[in-house]
């Protein structure tokens, strides 16, 4: 498989190192606006990723690049008949998520989400702690915490999270974006609901928000913030026949049989997470062989995509619930 990594900051760069140790899975090319980055990416390198698919021959384009030119390159990968991983969020709302999925299902190319906390300790312990303790979830809490934003590299805007027309939103599109697909996984599908009271900077990216989605059969609260005293992360659950919280490393599970204490590596502890990429690479594989459930992925990207348009919905109107009426 000849793979070609569109943009190579602080996620390329981790992707670039991933790929190397897996069988049959050559990056043959990478682009990226930087000279600087191209010079040492050790591999042939363009400018962009037009130039680069009209002189390479790939089967996959994994995008890499912020928020805002996701749709773009990955409408430009689809339509070259390259299958396309891309990294979080894929669309940031439900006009862009439904033209991408459309792209898609036309040029008949996988378009996949990088969702790469599916494969991380915390989701497996979660959905573990829903199917053997813990039951159904009645609520689940999930805060991160954070000083600051995550920097990006110094070749290339280091704030880009903190420009809206590069990274189209805050610490909610940064790392929300992982906790809603988490939830909706958890809970099975879509909220109800959705509301949001949020703290923004004066060019409108929010640096705080707090996030309810009223389920069916229960609710989630997610806590972020960029202006934290310390960086921390706190996920837990709570059910019909026990509870879980994990809080960093340390997991605690509760239920009819007694407690359990666990430790686990926190995503506290890292950045890119290169120690999932395997598995979330092995699942893509998967699902790329079967045509037939490349409509999953899909919907996960528009299911995301539909929860954090409302939630800027509503904390634009100071925290009024929006309707979730969102359909795959």
């Amino acid at each position: 498989m000849k793979v070609a990594i569109a943009g190579l900051g602080t996620a390329g760069t981790s992707r670039l190192g991933s790929y190397a140790p897996l069988p049959g899975v050559e990056v043959v090319a990478v682009a990226d606006p930087s000279p600087h980055r191209r010079a040492q990416a050790g591999v042939r390198a363009y400018a962009g990723l037009a130039e680069l698919l009209a002189a390479e021959s790939v089967d996959v384009v994994d995008v890499c690049t912020p928020p805002a030119y996701h749709r773009e390159l990955s409408t430009l990968a689809l339509r070259a008949s390259c299958d396309v991983i891309c990294e979080k969020p894929v669309a940031f709302t439900t006009a862009d998520a439904l033209a991408l999925a459309e792209t898609s299902r036309r040029t008949g190319r996988l378009l996949y989400p990088a969702h790469n906390y599916r494969f991380s300790p915390m989701m497996r312990l979660l959905e573990e702690a829903v199917a053997k303790v813990v039951g159904t979830p009645a609520t689940a809490t999930f805060r991160i915490e954070r000083s600051t934003h995550a920097a990006g590299t110094a070749s290339w805007r280091p704030d880009w999270r903190r420009d809206p027309e590069v990274a189209g939103g805050g610490i909610l599109l940064d790392h929300g974006s992982h906790c809603v697909y988490m939830l909706t996984r958890l809970f099975g599908g879509r909220p109800d609901t959705v509301a949001a009271t949020a703290r923004f900077q004066d060019n409108g990216i929010e640096e705080a928000i707090d996030v309810r989605l009223e389920f069916p059969l229960g609710s989630a609260e997610i806590r972020l913030s960029w202006v934290g005293e310390r960086r921390s992360n706190h996920y837990g659950l709570t059910g019909p026949t026990g509870t879980l919280d994990v809080t960093d490393d340390v997991a605690v599970l509760s239920g009819p049989d007694g407690t359990e204490r666990r430790e686990l590596e926190s995503p506290a502890k890292g950045g890119a997470h290169e120690e999932w990429f395997a598995a979330m690479f092995a699942d893509f594989t998967e699902v790329r062989a079967e045509p037939e459930r490349w409509a999953g992925p899909l919907d996960e990207i528009l299911s995301t995509a539909q929860i954090i348009e409302a939630a800027y919905a509503s904390a634009r109107r100071d925290g009024r619930p929006a309707t979730f009426a969102g359909q795959g």
